[in-house]
């Protein structure tokens, strides 16, 4: 059984039992091969979903419940599926989520899923955080799964900067689930990350381009501080 199909299986059973800052110049980390290698499309037509599917969950709950989380790590979400079409265009794949509007998915099963998702977020708060625990949990093992199977080196450098991001989402939304709703200044839109430009350390290049920002770092965020870790 290949990555995507265990990535099919677990995403089936996820929507069954429930009745993720990167920049697009994070892809200079490494150059495209020339042909795409076997697996890789299917792979990054998943997580383009995966991520496009996190954003629209987000945005929708962020629309119901006025909590930090859901719009930072919706916008974060946005960044990461950039990123993942970026490789889709270097790679000369087909985007599976072009032209479709939030809650929208060309997917059956994804589509399913979503509109699962927000039935649940929209219970309670506590529901809706679990939601997002929920979410950040398939697209951390999805990701391994991805990463398990060696892509080239820019897929590599993407998907684990998602990696690192989906992890940083999940810490936000456990201490969600606890009932920490996180105010602006811990969130880092206080004086202490200034307004998270990561202003002087922009002028890296590749990897430490993306990590240190360029006005989306990775680490300093675009406004939102690394404590809740919705900046990534």
């Amino acid at each position: 059984m290949n990555a995507t199909q265990t990535t099919t299986r677990r995403l089936i059973g996820f929507g069954a039992a429930l009745a993720v800052t990167v920049p697009a110049a994070l892809v200079l980390a490494g150059p495209a091969s020339a042909d795409v290698p076997s697996g890789i499309t299917g792979e990054l037509q998943w997580m383009a979903a995966e991520e496009k599917l996190a954003h629209d969950v987000y945005t929708t709950l962020g629309d119901i419940y006025e909590v930090n989380q859901f719009d930072r790590i919706a916008n974060a979400e946005q960044q990461h599926l950039n990123a993942v079409r970026t490789l889709l265009d270097r790679y000369d794949v087909a985007d599976p989520t072009v032209g479709d509007a939030v809650g929208e998915f060309d997917d059956p099963t994804v589509q399913k899923l979503y509109d699962d998702l927000v039935a649940q977020g929209k219970e309670s708060l506590a529901e809706a955080a679990q939601v997002g625990i929920a979410i950040e949990k398939l697209d951390i093992a999805d990701l391994e799964d991805a990463l398990a199977t060696n892509p080239p080196a820019d897929i590599t450098a993407v998907f684990e900067a998602l990696k690192r991001g989906s992890e940083s989402h999940l810490t936000a939304f456990t201490r969600l689930a606890s009932g920490d709703t996180m105010t602006a200044a811990q969130n880092g839109t206080g004086a202490q990350y200034g307004q998270g430009r990561g202003q002087g350390r922009g002028q890296g290049r590749g990897m430490q381009a993306a990590q240190n920002g360029t006005g989306a770092g990775v680490q300093n965020g675009t406004g939102t501080g690394a404590r809740d870790g919705s900046c990534r």
